[in-house]
């Protein structure tokens, strides 16, 4: 059970809203498994992303495009949300591979993965400044130059609630 003095209560009274996610779940891990990885790499996620992981494990979302270089017209699709427990290509992995040889030369150390499209391409989260960042792997422009997405965490989760693409 997750307790409401965990959530993130708005001005407004509610809770937070992740309109994006397929399914929502009563992830009763996620806090013990959050304080592993805020110990392991000396960061603290955002409250939002507490919120969030209480809610859910990551995996696929629903159909959302955020706009790239703030163009409208420039969209990225985030896919996936990168799992907080352990899998195959969970969030602590996908911290420590950029850490190692070559991607530790364009990540910097305190970017964290977020979300990713169907390409592999990333959304990072900074645990200095909370800005979403997004790379794409394969592209050389994009490994020199990040594209800033939002200015916050809390701004990139109202992108992708605004941006669902309804079925």
């Amino acid at each position: 059970e997750v307790f409401a003095s965990n959530r993130i209560v708005y001005e407004n009274g509610g809770l937070a809203m992740f309109k994006f996610l397929k399914e929502e779940i009563d992830n009763k891990r996620s806090a013990e498994r959050i304080a592993y990885l805020e110990k392991k790499y000396g960061i603290t996620f955002p409250d939002i992303l507490k919120e969030l992981y209480a809610r859910t494990n990551g995996g696929k979302l629903k159909e959302c495009f955020v706009p790239v270089k703030g163009d409208p017209d420039d969209t990225a699709e985030v896919w996936c949300m990168y799992e907080l427990g352990e899998a195959k290509c969970d969030f602590e992995f996908k911290a420590d591979h950029d850490r190692e040889e070559p991607m530790n030369e364009y990540i910097p150390a305190d970017w964290y993965p977020f979300s990713y499209d169907r390409g592999g391409a990333t959304f990072y989260w900074s645990s200095k400044d909370h800005k979403v960042w997004f790379v794409i792997p394969d592209d050389p422009d994009s490994l020199e130059e990040p594209d800033l997405i939002a200015d916050s965490i809390e701004a990139f989760i109202e992108l992708l609630n605004n941006s669902v693409v309804e079925e």
